[in-house]
């Protein structure tokens, strides 16, 4: 245990309300030295209560006027022109959305894209038609090739010795079946 020295007059003070609130003075310099650290108070330099209290009202009221600006110079502005932004947002999408307008859009392009599908169509047909075309040419034109090396092995193996015919014939035959 330590010893603190004090005035007699202080010393008398502090027993006294050490015993009307019934706790020693050990406890007291305890708790009194945790309330200084816990509250940042300087017990000499110590203004009143009261002067704390002015003193936090006054930067509350710094506070509050800071925010009273912030609204006056920012928020105001920014809130009458957003508001000014949704009314011209509203007025221009009703002149946009007309119904009727709408559906007139709608019924014309469904026009230009019937239009543009036969169109394609008709373009299709006419592709498939000159390719069905092409390629019976090409099928008459083997045919003509076919016969005219059969005529031509006739000449060459006029007493079909060299089997020439028979060998060509073959081929043919597999040459059509690869292509079926």
């Amino acid at each position: 245990m330590k010893t603190i020295g004090v005035s007699d007059t202080t010393h008398t003070k502090l027993k006294r309300y050490c015993e009307n609130n019934n706790i020693n003075q050990g406890e007291f310099v305890e708790s009194a030295l945790k309330y200084f650290e816990k509250n940042g108070v300087h017990p000499v330099n110590h203004e009143s209560p009261a002067a704390e209290m002015t003193k936090i009202i006054k930067r509350i009221d710094q506070i509050f006027a800071f925010i009273k600006k912030q609204e006056i110079d920012l928020v105001r502005p920014m809130t009458e022109s957003v508001n000014m932004s949704e009314r011209r947002i509203q007025h221009d999408l009703s002149l946009l959305a007309k119904d009727d307008r709408v559906n007139k859009l709608v019924t014309e392009l469904s026009k230009l894209v019937n239009s543009y599908n036969d169109h394609l169509n008709r373009l299709d047909n006419q592709f498939i038609k000159q390719l069905k075309e092409q390629n019976e040419q090409q099928k008459q034109q083997q045919e003509q090739n076919k016969e005219a090396f059969k005529l031509l092995a006739n000449l060459m193996d006029a007493k079909n010795q060299t089997t020439i015919l028979k060998n060509l014939s073959t081929v043919f035959d597999q040459i059509k079946n690869q292509s079926k």
